[in-house]
């Protein structure tokens, strides 16, 4: 283990689970505890309907954690009719845990959909776009089942398939080049 010019423990294999000092994925342990204690969270929105202070942010990891744990990472397309019920479990968990309205169920799923599509992004960068030629990238790794127990190997081998196929190349290829072409680097505000 290293040390961080602000002194705090690295690991040198941030996947390896058995050493302390990096964050692994979010588990969101607190919220849990109250579900199972029957309690919900109260959230606060403000003027535009976004949530807000801690619990907000609380309401939004805890989106992402619904999107990794229930949204199949061979998914292609979130907006398709054939996630319906999907969608209507991560409400219905949602709801469970926090107490928020009925409007705030389109930013939810708009949330969680964007919260998997970056999750699948993380994936493939970290262990499949560098071992694209190599066997072994049909082999689930074993920090993705250390680390993520509900990717099961039939999801690790659609996931692969999908990302290394033309088809997705042919996606890639365009977002890229529309990238380029921007004007302006970033919409935030």
């Amino acid at each position: 283990m290293e040390h961080s010019e602000k002194g705090r423990a690295r690991r040198k294999n941030p996947m390896d689970p058995t050493v302390d000092g990096k964050r692994r994925a979010t588990i969101m342990k607190r919220i849990h505890m109250a579900m199972k204690r029957g309690e919900r969270i109260q959230v606060t929105f403000d003027e535009k309907g976004q949530p807000e202070g801690k619990h907000g942010d609380e309401l939004m990891s805890w989106i992402g954690v619904l999107a990794r744990e229930h949204v199949p990472i061979w998914i292609q397309d979130w907006r398709s009719r054939d996630l319906d019920g999907l969608k209507d479990i991560i409400w219905k968990e949602t709801v469970t845990s926090f107490t928020v309205d009925e409007s705030f169920r389109t930013t939810c799923l708009k949330s969680c959909g964007e919260a998997a599509r970056n999750f699948r992004y993380d994936l493939y960068k970290t262990f499949v776009e560098e071992y694209l030629n190599e066997e072994s990238v049909w082999t689930r790794p074993q920090k993705v089942i250390d680390n993520y127990p509900n990717i099961e190997e039939d999801d690790w081998m659609k996931f692969v398939q999908y990302r290394t196929s033309s088809q997705f190349q042919h996606l890639s290829d365009r977002g890229s080049e529309i990238r380029t072409n921007n004007e302006y680097s970033s919409r935030g505000g």
